[in-house]
């Protein structure tokens, strides 16, 4: 074996390790919940129909959507409410107090846009929030300003019934789906507001190498990030593609790189209504 062609072998194999290590350093993570609740049972996100207001009836969103149902099993009923900032959550005081800041879809409510057909789940009005009105009362942020979570359970059971489980149960075994708020409230006067606050993502850039070409693929985690990833030459700053992610990958193959040249590239993923953007590991190919 010629000199030439060992130091190429070590140039593909350094740029193997390269890519290795990268992935491995910034391995793609769940969504930073609460602490209290179970990564492994979270669904999904939720689409606010607002991104900010005032912490009211009217303020709140006024429609959660997402993006699936309830799985088999998790249909017997489908409730939301607050993981607040300091991982508990409110409790049931009264009969008009129910500890729950929207309305329970149950056998016998309109379970349509409810999750509990197995559809995407479509809450609007007070079956979206009721936040600082009757059966949620203002009195019920005090001290709990800071990010919250908000959560659409999906209780287990094959079909809605007509019982679900108590708001001091918390989210419990219940599939769910989440976003989190940061909430900015007055004890005092009992007025404040909110918004939305974006999950964070990681973006994991790999290369496979071929003649005077190269397969870049960004692997964007959470799966349920959606919009573009841009690949740049890190030298020069050039953009060598756009990627649409898909499952939560995009690629981009180039081409004309010229033989025996290092070259080093970037993928950074551009964010979307839900997701924040982030930039993803470096990557070197050897052509």
């Amino acid at each position: 074996m010629s000199h030439t062609t060992v130091s190429r072998v070590a140039m593909r194999l350094a740029a193997a390790l390269t890519v290795v290590l990268g992935a491995a350093m910034v391995a793609p993570t769940a969504q930073a919940v609460n602490p209290v609740l179970d990564a492994d049972n979270r669904l999904g996100g939720i689409t606010l129909d607002k991104t900010a207001g005032e912490i009211s009836a009217a303020g709140g969103p006024q429609s959660l959507t997402t993006s699936a149902g309830c799985p088999e099993g998790y249909r017997g009923s489908s409730r939301v409410l607050f993981v607040w900032p300091d991982g508990t959550w409110p409790t049931a005081v009264s009969g008009t107090n129910t500890g729950l800041p929207a309305l329970v879809k149950l056998a016998g409510s309109a379970v349509e846009g409810s999750g509990l057909d197995g559809n995407p789940v479509l809450r609007t009005g007070t079956s979206a929030s009721r936040w600082a009105s009757f059966g949620f009362p203002a009195s019920v942020f005090d001290g709990h300003s800071g990010v919250a979570t908000y959560v659409i359970t999906c209780d287990p059971g094959e079909v809605p019934g007509d019982a679900f489980p108590p708001a001091g149960d918390g989210v419990g075994a219940s599939k769910y789906f989440s976003v989190d708020v940061r909430l900015i409230w007055n004890d005092e006067t009992n007025t404040g507001t909110w918004e939305h606050v974006k999950e964070a993502t990681t973006t994991v850039l790999t290369a496979e190498e071929s003649w005077r070409s190269a397969t870049l693929t960004a692997e964007v985690g959470p799966a349920s990030a959606a919009g573009t990833v841009t690949f740049t030459d890190v030298a020069t700053g050039a953009n060598v593609g756009t990627g649409t992610v898909t499952d939560g990958v995009a690629s981009v193959e180039v081409t004309g790189l010229k033989p025996w040249k290092t070259y080093t590239f970037r993928a950074s993923y551009s964010g979307d209504a839900l997701h924040d953007g982030s930039t993803s590991n470096k990557v070197r190919v050897n052509c």
